[in-house]
């Protein structure tokens, strides 16, 4: 038996899916974040090696399997991250983009990711590329759950200058931190420098906020998803899809997530492309990685295997963070 291993890195987290050549997952493991410029080097050097230690967990003489392992791995780390996995006989390169192609099985459109970090990316049906976002906190991170989190910081701070300003959020976002109020707020951003992922984590705070009725939260996700929603409108100009039937894929926590987020990103996207379809894929990235192996394989995309990867995928991964 050969088996299909995906992996996907991202700010928050590494997912592993072990699929066998029928297309049944059988094994997944979740390690910490991957990106390189915002964690410790050790963090990040174990994440990949846990998520897949985790996976192939279950199988008996892991040795012995034939991988065919599909992801994006650091090019001076993939013998080390690949070394001790099993008899490893091919490696494809594949990033979140095509990972994200090939979890709804297709090979153009546009994909909004935003996740703790963001980016949007267009593919036209003759290969052009156009890419925007994806440099991180401070350069861009447009729409991401980053940007949103920072806009939940910055209202409730300013929840008590003006009646206009009132928002639960005032007492959402201590809760969710694990502190009494503002002034342990303060603290964890000033004193102990509250990091990325854990800011990041506040997007899903501002979304429980706004769908429980809070309007300030609402303009919280709403405003970041302008921001993202602005760079795919010109995407869809400059590669000429606005006439076209194209896919719209939502990639990470917050577009998988967020309702109110993905709406505001479809209806803007849909003014100026009205074809454009909305995707919610059915598959995690990881199992998407895991395609591309099975591809590699020689193994086709029939719609019995993607049923049976629908199938058996969520009786392994773990739930969503």
């Amino acid at each position: 038996m050969r088996y299909a291993l995906g992996i996907d890195g991202g700010g928050s987290k590494c997912d592993a899916a072990l699929v066998e050549e029928t297309g049944a997952v059988v094994g997944w493991g979740r390690g910490g974040p991957t990106h390189v410029y915002y964690d410790p080097p050790e963090v990040v050097a174990a994440s990949v090696p846990t998520a897949v230690a985790a996976a192939l967990s279950g199988l008996r003489g892991a040795e012995d399997v034939e991988l065919w392992v599909a992801g994006y791995l650091p090019q001076q780390e993939e013998g080390r991250l690949l070394g001790g996995v099993g008899r490893v006989a091919h490696y494809l390169r594949a990033d979140e983009i095509e990972t994200a192609f090939a979890s709804v099985q297709e090979e153009w459109g546009l994909v909004v990711l935003s996740g703790t970090g963001s980016f949007v990316h267009g593919r036209t049906p003759d290969g052009r590329k156009l890419h925007c976002g994806g440099t991180g906190p401070i350069l861009n991170d447009y729409g991401s759950g980053y940007e949103i989190g920072l806009r939940a910081l910055r209202a409730a701070f300013a929840s008590h200058w003006t009646p206009a300003r009132r928002t639960s959020l005032a007492e959402a976002v201590p809760r969710a931190l694990g502190v009494d109020d503002l002034r342990g707020v303060f603290r964890l951003v000033y004193i102990e420098n509250m990091n990325r992922r854990r800011i990041a984590a506040l997007a899903r705070v501002a979304d429980e906020e706004a769908r429980a009725g809070d309007r300030i939260a609402a303009d919280c996700l709403r405003q970041a998803a302008d921001e993202l929603a602005d760079l795919a409108v010109e995407i869809v100009a400059e590669l000429g899809l606005a006439g076209l039937a194209f896919p719209v894929i939502a990639i990470g926590g917050v577009a998988q997530r967020s309702r109110l987020w993905w709406d505001r990103v479809c209806q803007r996207i849909a003014a100026v492309a009205p074809a454009m379809r909305p995707v919610m894929p059915r598959l995690q990235p990881a199992t998407g990685a895991a395609l591309l192996a099975l591809r590699d394989m020689g193994i086709p995309w029939s719609p019995s295997l993607i049923s049976r990867l629908v199938e058996t995928e969520p009786l392994h991964r773990p739930p969503p963070r």
